[in-house]
């Protein structure tokens, strides 16, 4: 977060993040230099930045003798599990099914947590597929926003939005009523030819990018990656899709699946299990997400215990929407 004012995040009018004057004019500030990049990323910023100040009222409350820093710290703390909690029991399971990753028996400090770069380069870029084009707003009843709906490529940096439209109610509504794309070979327009501007101003092609940072990271070729997570290679393309005419297209683009870029075929390859994902991204993303709970030694069930321990695992992200919102 950037600045604190004592104990609470400093907010701005409409208990919004606080605001600096950037090279197109207001913009928001957060942990994240990325905050304003869509509207939807800069209302959950904005939720988290308002739990925390939800905590520092309530152990202000519970314990007056506590200073600033302190309250600081704890609230600071709390949120970290909120979020840790969060994404392990009601991110992960969605993604990778029920069992992906085992139960957490306490630190160990020979496992080294660091992100592999096969995990931030390509397995974790499986977002990009399942981004809708649409990004409704709902009011309280249902219906569009007096403003109006938006779309995601009229989003892009786009702070004044909610600093002029409404604040981010009707935006968290609308997400949490909508539904994702599928994981598959298809990514919507405004992430293909209209990110962060129109073709030929400014507009880049996501789907270009992820695949040349695998290159230029270095990233081996599909089978290869799943051989050093200790999977069988594939023959052909056949086993990683029954789609005929994607097939055809990558015949046709890679000749070979050893020639296979690690990005195009775990988004291609079919789900595995209860995933939502195939087997090389589901075994890349819970080897990753299990390395770095067991190798972090201020995990929350490392630093809670007893009935705080049994709050935050009780705390869903719709409790905390609920309560820091109208």
């Amino acid at each position: 977060f950037p600045q604190r004012a004592a104990r609470e995040l400093l907010g701005s009018a409409g208990d919004l993040l606080p605001t600096i004057i950037g090279d197109h004019g207001a913009e928001f500030q957060s942990g994240d230099v990325r905050v304003n990049e869509n509207v939807g990323l800069t209302s959950m910023h904005t939720i988290f930045a308002r739990e925390h100040n939800y905590w520092v009222k309530w152990i202000a409350g519970q314990n007056p003798d506590y200073t600033d820093e302190q309250l600081f710290q704890a609230a600071k703390s709390i949120v970290e599990a909120e979020i840790q909690h969060i994404t392990y029991d009601e991110f992960l399971p969605t993604l990778l099914g029920d069992h992906a990753i085992s139960d957490y028996s306490g630190y160990n400090a020979t496992i080294d947590p660091q992100i592999a770069t096969e995990f931030a380069t390509a397995a974790f870029r499986v977002g990009h597929t399942m981004l809708s084009s649409d990004i409704f707003r709902l009011q309280e009843n249902g219906d569009e926003s007096a403003f109006g709906h938006l779309t995601l490529q009229g989003a892009f940096f786009r702070p004044d939005i909610i600093m002029s439209q409404g604040g981010i109610d009707e935006i968290l509504r609308g997400l949490g009523s909508s539904y994702s794309q599928a994981i598959d070979a298809s990514v919507i327009d405004d992430v293909r030819n209209f990110l962060f501007g129109p073709p030929g101003a400014g507009g880049f092609d996501l789907v270009s990018l992820n695949i040349q940072r695998g290159r230029d990271h270095g990233i081996p070729d599909f089978n290869s990656v799943r051989e050093a997570y200790g999977l069988d290679p594939l023959d052909d393309f056949s086993d990683l899709t029954t789609d005929g005419t994607l097939i055809t297209k990558l015949t046709a683009l890679y000749g070979d699946i050893d020639h296979l870029d690690l990005w195009v075929g775990g988004l291609i390859e079919n789900p595995f299990g209860d995933a939502m994902v195939g087997e090389t991204f589901y075994t890349i993303i819970s080897d990753q997400f299990t390395r770095l709970r067991d190798g972090d030694r201020f995990w929350y069930e490392e630093r809670f215990n007893g009935d705080f321990l049994d709050l935050i695992q009780n705390t869903s992200l719709s409790d905390i929407l609920l309560r820091n919102t109208d």
